[in-house]
C-alpha cells in the first residue's frame, strides 16, 4: 500500500550503512529527487541493483556516494535519473523474514 503513495519500503541486505542501519532493517524512503544535500541518504539503482548509501559529493550532474561502513567512495557515477528517493526512517529487524524467504527460495 505504501508504494501507491510517495513512500516505499525496502529491506536492507548488507551492513554497508552500519551503524545507521543494519542488515534486516526495513527502510522507508520518499520517492523524491529534489532535496539532495551532502549527507543525505539516498536510494538509487545501479546495474539493476538497488543501493542505499550516503550522498558525499554533488558534481553538478553526477553524484558520488559511500556506505557509512565502507572505507572507500563508491566507484559509481550516479545521475538524477538513477535516484529513486530519499531515506526517511527505518524499522529494526523487520526485514529478516523477507531475507530468510529469499535465501530459502534461492537455495532450491
Amino acid at each position: 500500500m505504501l508504494g501507491l503513495f510517495s513512500y516505499e519500503p525496502i529491506v536492507i541486505l548488507s551492513n554497508s550503512m552500519h551503524p545507521t542501519f543494519s542488515k534486516g532493517d526495513i527502510i522507508i524512503y520518499q520517492k523524491e529527487k529534489n532535496n539532495l544535500n551532502i549527507g543525505t541518504i539516498i536510494v538509487f539503482e545501479n546495474k539493476n541493483k538497488t543501493i542505499i548509501h550516503r550522498l558525499i559529493a554533488d558534481e553538478g550532474t553526477i553524484y558520488k556516494t559511500k556506505g557509512d561502513n565502507n572505507k572507500n567512495v563508491d566507484n559509481i557515477n550516479i545521475s538524477k535519473k538513477d535516484i529513486k528517493g530519499i531515506y526517511k526512517f527505518h524499522i529494526k529487524y523487520l526485514g529478516y523474514p523477507a531475507i530468510w524467504l529469499n535465501n530459502l527460495l534461492h537455495n532450491y
